[in-house]
């Protein structure tokens, strides 16, 4: 048990998280809009980005898909003129 003059020092760690804590706690009180998010910074999240990334990959196919339909005409005409010529 300490005796009367000495003071207990918690370790750097353990005050550092008690300083977090309270510093948070303060940050709530003054604006409650950017305290803790809770479960709906998880849930609305990855929906966002789940869709930003199909809306991506859904552009992606349709550049590729235009690209091979283009090709693909191309090489059906150049055929086409290649046999009209008697190769």
């Amino acid at each position: 048990m300490p005796g009367k003059g000495t003071q207990y020092q918690s370790p750097l760690v353990l005050q550092l998280v008690k300083n977090r804590e309270v510093q948070r706690a303060a940050e709530a009180q003054k604006n409650p809009e950017i305290g803790d998010h809770g479960l709906h910074f998880f849930t609305s999240q990855p929906a966002e980005r789940l869709f930003g990334l199909v809306m991506e990959w859904v552009g992606m196919f349709f550049q590729v898909f235009w690209l091979a339909l283009l090709s693909g005409s191309f090489l059906f005409i150049w055929v086409f003129v290649l046999k009209l010529g008697g190769y």
